[in-house]
């Protein structure tokens, strides 16, 4: 009988340690885990706010194209105008100031939930493009601290 009260002192000093350690390193895990899942649920969401961003961008410049480009019928060619998908003429915040546009700020630096996006509109219209009164625009937000950019393209029709 005197066995039985020896043995049921409880757990020793290294069992505790141990068991601690054992402990730590799967809340660690957990924890690690955890901040991980929360920082790429953040890079998701802006990223699609980006996309967003870039295609209500995109179908503003089809309602009101001069508020963003150059007009296209303008006695000198705009400088689009014979450009390329690969070498696009770029409209930015800082274009949009130097040619006294309106509302750059609220065009090309939207803010978004505490965010400052960045637009950029990449423009071309070759040749075929003018004869049938397109101009082709690809609108990039961007989140520069993030290395975040999202990008949707499309054709903005003009009457002459």
């Amino acid at each position: 009988m005197d066995h039985f009260m020896k043995d049921s002192g409880g757990a020793s000093l290294v069992e505790v340690v141990a068991s601690l350690l054992i402990l730590s390193v799967l809340l660690l895990t957990f924890f690690n885990f955890f901040v991980f899942t929360n920082k790429a649920a953040h890079s998701s969401q802006d990223k699609l706010i980006g996309t967003y961003l870039a295609k209500a961008t995109l179908e503003r410049v089809k309602a009101d194209p001069l508020s963003y480009i150059d007009p296209p019928d303008s006695a000198t060619p705009p400088p689009y105008a014979g450009k390329t998908k690969d070498d696009p003429y770029v409209y930015s915040y800082d274009v949009c100031k130097a040619k006294n546009f309106r509302d750059c700020e609220t065009l090309y630096l939207p803010l978004v939930n505490g965010k400052t996006y960045e637009i950029y509109l990449y423009v071309y219209q070759d040749v075929s493009d003018r004869r049938l009164n397109l101009i082709n625009v690809a609108v990039q937000a961007r989140l520069e601290d993030k290395g975040i950019a999202s990008t949707v393209e499309g054709f903005v029709r003009y009457e002459p």
